[in-house]
């Protein structure tokens, strides 16, 4: 086993042990703030859990001594569809569905490089929906209706009783470079300090597995702005993350439920001129309230005649202002 692999597994021991994420295990590992060799060993305590999920507000009463089951998309017993239960787990699992609805509705040759970078990136989702629950527990879907909803298989309800948090990342992610590196990465950074310097005692076996999920998250955000890191594919790459995806997978998934203008249609202005969806703004509820355009232009370089986006307009116009474009 290598040094790596030791400290690996030091750092979930002494994680599951404290009731810490993982990642905050690392760095007091690598700080030299735990003395393996000379700590008091605990030894391990085996606690039964129950047989099968227990009911909405089990209070353990129906079977003291032994830990509760809280139920999980994946308990679903009645034939419920994996993108379902996918769709309702939380943080991972909604962003990987968010994703896959978006990019495999666009599969052709032409975009498969951009699904490749697409699925390295939808762990930035799973770290926005991460943050906006702890930081707004609101937000989170009634566990009674969720349940309901994936038993039954109804994709749509599960979509209906997620739709605050969707609408709150996309509230909060954006294609605007400075916006992003202005206030939305500050963000970002000041929750992964937050969670790296958590060292609450959590009391349940479900709290300890949620903060690990969340600490391998900041710790992939930590790695991704690394000087140098190295993708799934063992290849060498600058720091950073593709974040303009994000925005355009909720975008796209908003506007199927409320109607609008999904990102990359034709649009007019209000005076006749030609643009093209770029993003999408949205309020507490409802459809669009404004969409973010790029204006057409004659092409050049070949393309004379078509018109084509003009990268340097980035124009905010209310929903109002805008019709469809009609070819």
């Amino acid at each position: 086993m290598t040094t790596d692999k030791h400290a690996k597994r030091a750092a979930r021991d002494l994680a599951a042990r404290e009731g810490i994420s993982y990642t905050a295990a690392r760095r007091r590992l690598a700080a030299g703030l735990v003395d393996q060799e000379h700590r008091e060993p605990r030894p391990p305590v085996a606690v039964m859990t129950t047989s099968s999920p227990c009911p909405e507000g089990c209070d353990g009463s129906g079977h003291p001594g032994t830990a509760c089951w809280a139920w999980r998309p994946a308990d679903a017993t009645n034939g419920a569809r994996w993108e379902v239960r996918r769709a309702a787990e939380l943080p991972g699992g909604r962003a990987d569905q968010v994703m896959r609805r978006h990019e495999e509705a666009r599969e052709n040759a032409s975009t498969r490089w951009a699904r490749f970078h697409a699925w390295e990136t939808k762990w930035l989702l799973a770290l926005v929906y991460a943050m906006l629950t702890d930081q707004r527990p609101e937000l989170l879907p009634d566990r009674a209706r969720l349940r309901a909803a994936v038993e039954e298989d109804d994709l749509a309800a599960v979509d209906a009783l997620m739709e605050p948090l969707d609408r709150a990342a996309a509230r909060l992610m954006t294609k605007v470079p400075a916006v992003w590196w202005g206030e939305v990465k500050p963000r970002i950074d000041a929750y992964a300090d937050a969670v790296e310097s958590d060292d609450r005692e959590l009391s349940t076996w479900q709290e300890v597995g949620a903060r690990h999920v969340v600490g391998r998250l900041v710790d992939q955000w930590r790695r991704t702005w690394e000087p140098t890191v190295r993708n799934a594919s063992g290849v060498l790459q600058a720091p950073g993350v593709l974040w303009l995806a994000v925005k355009g997978w909720l975008d796209a998934l908003l506007v199927d439920r409320h109607g609008g203008h999904a990102p990359g249609a034709r649009v007019r202005f209000g005076d006749g001129r030609p643009a093209v969806v770029y993003a999408v703004e949205w309020g507490e509820d409802g459809p669009p309230v404004a969409y973010r355009v790029r204006e057409l232009e004659p092409g050049r370089h070949g393309n004379v005649g078509r018109l084509v986006p003009s990268l340097t307009s980035d124009v905010l116009v209310p929903a109002a202002d805008t019709g469809p474009l009609d070819d």
